[in-house]
């Protein structure tokens, strides 16, 4: 068997890869530095595979994956190329079964400074979505049980195969998640961008409902899932929050989110603040906006409001010209 090349030199040789795939042959070239013996090498191998959308190398993917379990620990410490390896599966949509249901059990704990920690637990999420997009009969079940998972990159990961699955039942499952909730706002910063993912017009008075939450991280995250799904039916409710709270850090973050749902009544509804607004709220309203720099046309605008409240320069050098 060929002595594998150094770290140094297969990372060398994975780059150039990666930076002219079309002077290279993927099968011969790249898909041997999945079965380095580096960790990180099979990891970056895996990465590249990932970004160059090089669906000829699933099989080898694969093979490489279930290679790795065979002594995950002593072959793969910190799971960085089980975790690769199914990142790239996943992302180009292969229906990888033998893989996912491996790693959606895969229990991994290592030494740290403090307690063991579960370097697994990304890759149980990961392989979860991979059996959701494939459509796969049991994903839901194994999301069930990931939703109940100590950690919570693998709690994340279920929430978001829920989302992928586009069953209508993982409906249910979301808003039971979101209504027990979690120690973790993530988690219910994910069920709500799931919810309006999976069923966006039935589930927009769910996640607006959050909006009276007495929780800051928990009301911040539905205002900007709202924002985020970019539903013109969230415009309303958002609007309505802003002038329901005296608040200024809500507002701050109720302006930024209307912005993210770029719509043009959401620019006009900026632009207003900017002109009528006393400066600090106008401030904030200006920096929003900032998510349109690139837009030539609110850019005119936005200089013509500024012009005419000097006091305003100061937040649109920062805001518009980094």
């Amino acid at each position: 068997m060929a002595k594998s090349p150094s770290v140094d030199l297969a990372l060398r040789a994975i780059r150039a890869i990666r930076d002219a795939p079309e002077t290279y042959d993927l099968k011969r070239d790249l898909a041997p530095f999945l079965r380095h013996k580096s960790n990180h090498v099979a990891a970056a191998a895996a990465s590249t595979v990932e970004r160059l959308e090089a669906v000829a190398l699933a099989h080898d993917l694969v093979e490489a994956f279930l290679e790795v379990m065979n002594d995950p620990a002593k072959r793969d410490p910190g799971c960085e190329a089980l975790i690769a390896m199914a990142k790239a599966l996943v992302s180009m949509g292969e229906p990888a079964a033998k893989v996912y249901f491996e790693g959606v059990h895969h229990v991994q704990m290592e030494g740290s400074f403090g307690p063991p920690i579960d370097a697994a637990a990304p890759l149980r999420g990961l392989c979860a979505q991979g059996l959701a997009r494939m459509g796969h009969p049991d994903a839901l079940l194994e999301c069930v049980n990931l939703l109940a998972d100590k950690e919570v990159p693998a709690r994340v990961g279920a929430v978001r195969a829920i989302a992928d699955s586009g069953d209508i039942a993982g409906t249910l499952l979301l808003r039971l998640k979101t209504l027990l909730g979690d120690k973790e706002e993530e988690v219910i910063g994910e069920c709500f961008n799931g919810l309006l993912r999976l069923t966006p017009v039935p589930s927009l008075d769910f996640v607006a409902g959050f909006l009276r939450s007495s929780s800051e991280e928990i009301w911040e995250r539905a205002a900007l899932a709202l924002g985020e799904s970019r539903l013109p039916a969230a415009f309303p409710l958002l609007c309505q929050a802003w002038e329901q709270t005296a608040q200024a850090a809500r507002r701050r973050t109720l302006l930024l989110s209307i912005a993210l749902l770029r719509l043009d009544e959401a620019v006009e509804f900026l632009l207003a603040r900017v002109a009528e607004d006393r400066d600090a709220a106008a401030g904030d309203a200006l920096a929003a906006l900032a998510l349109y720099g690139r837009d030539e046309s609110v850019r005119k605008r936005v200089e013509e409001l500024v012009g005419k409240r000097p006091p305003l320069k100061g937040v649109f050098d920062r805001e518009f010209r980094n």
